[in-house]
């Protein structure tokens, strides 16, 4: 398994790994589309990674609308603790894809084992190191979603996306009604703005791929 520095098992062997998870109860679990992977107000299952496919974290309102608090990708960690002071009857995770969840009880992680494993000292040190992503993509989510107009959502929200592809093109990680919810505004308003914008030349969208033009 080849990993880098944000993955959940850099730097740890792969006969290390299978030994790891068995030592911390770990299991996976497989979801389809659309499916509700958990829902935050349960008993705290511990900490999910996704293994394959991606998930949405959304918070959902009495009057039935929602947002979308996280995107979830293969490598991505989620779990109740990150949203420990929200009010979490109201927040459920889903498959926006075809997913696998990998879940560690988190008592294993912060606990030495018996055996005192460097390896396991190794997990811990990722993990933190994959929360600190995590905080970095909240943190980013909400210079977004604080922008006033329509406009600055939606252009903060591509630039982020164009720094992360290194480039002016990229790919939006959802569907348009999705992205409305991301960035919490109307999608009929949203689809209005992105025409407006696409006619100024300010960018070129087609479909879910977007080219933000520099010199306008």
């Amino acid at each position: 398994m080849n990993t880098t520095k944000h993955d959940l098992f850099y730097g740890i062997k792969e006969s290390e790994q299978s030994e790891m998870l068995k030592c911390f109860n770990s299991y996976t679990r497989s979801y389809s589309a659309g499916e509700v992977i958990c829902f935050f107000d349960e008993p705290d299952a511990g900490i999910g990674i996704v293994e394959e496919g991606e998930a949405c974290i959304i918070h959902s309102l009495s009057n039935g609308s929602q947002t979308i608090l996280e995107h979830l990708k293969p490598g991505d960690l989620f779990g109740q603790m990150f949203y420990y002071h929200a009010n979490r009857e109201n927040i459920t995770l889903e498959a926006s894809k075809k997913c696998t969840i990998r879940y560690i009880d988190y008592q294993h992680i912060v606990k030495r084992c018996i055996k005192s494993c460097q390896h396991h000292s190794q997990l811990v040190s990722n993990i933190l190191m994959m929360v600190s992503d995590k905080t970095k993509d909240i943190c980013e989510h909400l210079e977004a979603v604080s922008q006033r107009s329509i406009r600055d959502k939606l252009m903060t929200y591509f630039e982020t996306l164009s720094s992360k592809n290194n480039s002016n093109t990229f790919t939006i990680p959802f569907t348009m009604s999705s992205l409305a919810d991301y960035l919490s505004i109307d999608r009929s308003a949203m689809s209005r703005e992105l025409g407006k914008m696409k006619d100024e030349g300010l960018i070129y969208i087609e479909k879910r791929e977007v080219t933000i033009n520099r010199f306008k």
